[in-house]
């Protein structure tokens, strides 16, 4: 009987493995009391290539503590000669009923947030990209001090599928 849950759990990694997108460059940040608005995050990357496009995603996890319909976020990618580019992004978290979207059983759901589609690193060498929520509750012009409900926070970056892949 163990090993045949063994089996069964073996094969479930598999496939959950398998059904990955295979990404070039993944990492998280994790929040044990929420994400704080001094919090600026920082993900740090070499260039995988200089001609292939990739996609680039936000990942976040939340909880129920979540208490908003949307997040707001405020993105820098630096590149390798010192030239930045940033963006000021609101993504969509729940649903006008407050159930959060996203994937995932019970109270936590995971979100795969569209950053940048079909980039090419045309520079060698690092690139950085900062990102820090920019919330702020209805009616208030002060940021929110934390952000509750946020577990971890990541970006994908991804090499995009060719037509026959």
């Amino acid at each position: 009987m163990q090993i045949r849950k063994l089996s069964l759990l073996a094969g479930f990694f598999m496939f959950l493995v398998g059904c990955q997108e295979n990404p070039v460059f993944s990492e998280y940040e994790s929040f044990s009391n929420g994400w704080s608005t001094s919090d600026t995050l920082t993900f740090d990357f070499e260039a995988p290539d200089t001609i292939r496009p990739y996609d680039l995603f936000f990942v976040t996890r939340v909880n129920q503590d979540y208490a908003f319909n949307n997040l707001y976020l405020i993105a820098t990618i630096s590149f390798p000669n010192g030239k930045q580019i940033g963006d000021t992004l609101e993504y969509e978290m729940a649903y006008p009923d407050g159930e959060l979207m996203g994937t995932g059983f019970g109270s936590v759901k995971e979100s795969k947030l569209w950053y940048k589609s079909n980039v090419i690193f045309n520079e060698q060498g690092d690139y950085s990209i900062e990102v820090k929520h920019a919330m702020r509750k209805f009616g208030k012009i002060e940021a929110l001090d934390t952000l509750q409900g946020i577990m971890d926070f990541g970006i994908h970056l991804e090499t995009i599928k060719q037509a026959g892949n």
